[in-house]
C-alpha cells in the first residue's frame, strides 16, 4: 500500500487527531519526496513528459519546448507538487505548444 499526505502524521498522532495504530501501519518504510519547487531539476523532465504525453493524447507532435517557456516553468514557486501541474495554467500552456515556438501564456 502507498499512502501519500502533506500533513505532518507524526504531529497529528500526539495531537490525537490521527489513530496511532494506522500512523505505524503506514510508517514501515516512508519514501521522503519534496515538493517540486525543491526540485527544480526535475522540471525540464516532467515538461517533456507531460508534453508528449499530451502530444499522443492530441494526435499532434511537439517537437521541443521553446526555451522561453521552459524557463517560465522553472522559475514558477510550485506551490504544490506535480499533482498541481495538471491544474497550472503554465504547465497546460506548456503542454499545448504543437511545434517549438515561444509560449503566449507563461502565467
Amino acid at each position: 500500500m502507498v499512502a501519500a499526505t502533506n500533513v505532518d502524521l507524526a504531529q497529528k498522532v500526539a495531537e490525537n487527531h490521527f489513530r496511532s495504530d494506522l500512523y505505524y501501519r503506514l510508517n514501515v518504510f516512508p519514501i521522503i519526496i519534496p515538493p517540486l519547487r525543491e526540485r527544480r531539476e526535475d522540471i525540464p523532465l516532467l515538461a517533456r513528459y507531460f508534453a508528449q504525453k499530451h502530444a499522443r493524447r492530441m494526435k499532434k507532435p511537439i517537437d521541443s519546448i521553446a526555451a522561453k517557456a521552459m524557463a517560465a516553468l522553472t522559475e514558477y514557486h510550485w506551490p504544490g507538487n506535480v499533482r498541481s501541474w495538471k491544474t497550472s495554467p503554465r504547465a497546460r500552456t506548456i503542454c499545448s505548444v504543437p511545434r517549438a515556438r515561444e509560449c503566449q501564456n507563461t502565467v
